[in-house]
């Protein structure tokens, strides 16, 4: 029996770059059995760019709820047995339903199968990402989320089963899916191919540019969600690595963007965890060491210029509100 595929591409104000995701969509070489395009509540032209494939594309609208909250509608809605999700600024190659399709029908036992992909920057540059390799994803989502939502196709019923996507998260939702959909079925039911088949759009207003957005998601999920299976010393010692991780990466952002506020962060990066391992990489001395060189450049004689005062976890926070903690079974 032919495997069938629905394709999902929530939309929210998408005119921009819908047409280009849509273009992509109806020219696989392996049909999609649907493509539901769900509007959440846009305000521009996002419908009548839909609209204009025909019935090449169901087009759904519901007031704006969010992303989770769009591709569960298209959930609810969806015939095939397997959903690709492609969010609505991004790109999949023609043979990107085909070459996974070949994958899951030859590994009946799986429930997502993802790819590598490619960032596609403004200037035209792109840069190849590597899949994370499935064999790794335990406990490789308690720190990091490797899956790229449209680079994945996922079992239909294993997405009901879990309940789909949760909508108490704004940013960082897919990440969450993931850790429920990793502790239901195990590593074994993921995939990777080393195909690129995505392309990731990486532009200026971009949702996961708001790096102090994502960041504050991270902690939450790890207050709530990452650890929700561990106790005692093994969950501290977990929560000060991943938290360190965190830390390094929003100071790696402030110093991108010009803010002397990387500084408070990779200080509190260190003390949260001084060493190294998968968790966080070695190469975090040497960036440490070239920032410590760039305040010495700089110097300046004020305790506060060496010392800040330090609030990460409740800057990152402050607007974030944390769920109850999961129950793991």
């Amino acid at each position: 029996m032919r495997t069938k595929v629905t394709i999902v591409v929530p939309a929210y104000n998408a005119e921009l770059w819908l047409r280009d995701a849509l273009d992509s969509a109806v020219a696989q070489t392996y049909p999609a059995h649907e493509i539901i395009v769900v509007d959440d509540g846009s305000k521009d032209r996002t419908g009548e760019i839909a609209c204009s494939f025909g019935d090449r594309v169901r087009y759904l609208k519901q007031a704006n709820q969010g992303v989770s909250a769009a591709r569960n509608t298209a959930l609810r809605a969806a015939t095939g047995d397997w959903i690709a999700f492609l969010d609505s600024d991004d790109l999949i190659v023609p043979e990107k339903l085909a070459t996974q399709v070949a994958v899951i029908e030859a590994n009946p036992e799986l429930v997502v199968v993802y790819s590598a992909f490619q960032f596609l920057f403004p200037d035209g540059n792109t840069l190849h990402m590597a899949p994370f390799p499935a064999a790794k994803l335990w406990p490789g989502l308690r720190y990091r989320t490797p899956i790229l939502p449209s680079t994945a196709m996922i079992r239909r019923s294993a997405l009901e089963e879990v309940g789909g996507f949760s909508t108490q998260y704004h940013y960082g939702e897919d990440w969450e899916l993931w850790v429920r959909l990793i502790r239901r079925y195990s590593a074994k039911a993921f995939q990777d191919t080393p195909e690129n088949l995505t392309t990731y759009r990486h532009w200026e207003n971009n949702v996961t540019k708001n790096f102090s957005a994502t960041a504050g998601a991270a902690l939450q999920l790890l207050d709530s969600v990452l650890l929700a299976d561990l106790s005692g010393m093994k969950r501290d010692l977990w929560k000060r690595k991943i938290e360190a991780r965190i830390f390094y990466n929003v100071s790696l952002s402030y110093r991108d963007v010009g803010s002397e506020r990387y500084w408070e962060y990779a200080i509190e990066s260190f003390l949260k965890w001084p060493f190294w391992g998968a968790v966080v990489p070695s190469y975090r001395y040497r960036v440490l060491a070239i920032m410590l060189y760039t305040k010495l450049r700089n110097f300046r004689w004020s305790a506060a210029y060496w010392w800040p005062e330090r609030r990460c976890r409740e800057d990152l926070t402050r607007d974030v509100e944390v769920p109850r903690e999961v129950s793991v079974p």
